[in-house]
């Protein structure tokens, strides 16, 4: 008689420690389908930045924009400089993703004091320039229907400390490029980046 119990017991526990198994089972998988979403989202943003960029680089009226406010300036260079500034620029997603990738070892290389201070040293507030490259952006259908995925994706903007890091997935995307487009001096990517930047209020902007 005493068998059944320690039988009805056993039966218990072995149950108990099924489900058990099972909802761990379920929280990893949540977890693991929870972490390829965000990877996914990343690995989107990216591609939709990059093909942004490339379009405005090679938008030939942003080009001549970028081109007549750094004229002048030119006129202080070496000639090597001048010529680089007043060249135009074609950029192609694979050379971009070739940037991105040494300013991501910059990035990574670099301590965050340097950065800072390589931000601060760099950044032009340029906003008649800026102005007129939003204007165009505006008029042009595809550019201005990319900015605004950009601006229309996930942002965390509901947190009061995200007010300045609006978009923290494409501005820590952005940041290595600008890390690379200020070290190499390449000034019509620095300035589409702070555009960008400033369009997603980024802080380093």
């Amino acid at each position: 008689m005493k068998k059944y119990p320690l039988i009805g017991v056993s039966i218990i526990a072995v149950i108990v420690l099924i489900l058990a198994s099972l909802s761990n089972v379920v929280g990893f998988q949540t977890v693991q389908s929870s972490n390829q979403k965000i990877i996914k989202d990343e690995i989107n943003q990216k591609d939709l930045l990059f093909q942004t960029i490339v379009d405005i680089a090679n938008n030939k009226e942003i080009q001549r924009i970028i081109l007549k406010s750094q004229i002048n300036k030119a006129d202080f260079l070496n000639p090597d400089v001048k010529f680089s500034v007043l060249t135009s620029q074609v950029l192609t997603k694979n050379q971009l993703k070739h940037m991105y990738f040494v300013g991501l070892i910059l990035s990574k290389i670099i301590s965050k004091s340097k950065i800072h201070s390589i931000v601060e040293q760099y950044q032009v507030n340029n906003q008649e320039m800026q102005k007129e490259i939003i204007a165009v952006i505006e008029k042009d259908a595809t550019l201005n229907s990319e900015i605004a995925q950009l601006s229309n994706t996930k942002c965390d903007c509901e947190k009061e400390n995200t007010i300045r890091w609006s978009f923290p997935i494409l501005c820590l995307l952005l940041l290595p490029l600008y890390l690379f487009s200020v070290i190499n001096n390449i000034v019509f990517l620095r300035e589409i980046m702070t555009t960008i930047g400033l369009t997603l209020n980024c802080s380093w902007a």
